[in-house]
């Protein structure tokens, strides 16, 4: 018998201790504030078109492929436009700005974790000074994309560069980020 009283002593401790040690329960509320975010940077400052040789003034030259040249972070949909500032200007000479033709190509994937599928419409584009020309449209956002951008002078422009002073002509190139 007293081993009966000795495991239900034993017994009892336990459930009591059991009961004198549990714990509570608390909650809160998390909260993520999503907002959209758009951004757009370019990764040259300058670009070049050597126009230097006769096979230029035949057949047009290009800056070649400029790697990544534009970068894009956005949320959601988007559409990228360019725009030139003024027509090719040196000194009091200028050259018309649409004899230059930016052509887009995807780029690299330059965001944090893995790259979602996307499919951009890429267009080439004349530069102009007075429309903004769309020449990148995306339906699906990404946290940042390079984009590879050649500037060209075609062979159907490469005229417009004779009978001019020797010189460096130049315009600003804009591109600007608008979310759809």
């Amino acid at each position: 018998m007293t081993n009966f009283f000795k495991i239900a002593s034993v017994a009892i401790i336990a459930l009591s201790a059991n009961s004198l040690f549990a714990q509570d329960t608390a909650e809160t509320t998390l909260n993520v504030n999503l907002a959209s975010s758009f951004e757009i940077t370019v990764a040259n400052a300058s670009v070049d078109i050597d126009m230097n040789t006769p096979e230029h003034f035949q057949s047009g030259n290009t800056s070649g492929q400029k790697a990544d040249h534009v970068q894009i972070s956005a949320t959601g949909e988007y559409e990228v436009k360019v725009i030139a500032s003024s027509d090719l200007t040196s000194g009091s000479e200028t050259i018309p700005v649409n004899t230059i033709t930016v052509t887009p190509t995807l780029g690299s994937y330059l965001g944090a974790g893995s790259e979602g599928s996307v499919s951009p419409t890429l267009t080439a584009q004349s530069l102009s000074n007075s429309t903004e020309n769309t020449i990148i449209s995306c339906e699906t956002g990404e946290s940042l994309r390079g984009y590879n951008i050649e500037y060209s002078i075609p062979s159907e422009s490469a005229s417009e560069y004779l009978n001019h002073s020797a010189g460096t002509y130049t315009t600003t190139v804009t591109y600007s980020l608008y979310a759809l």
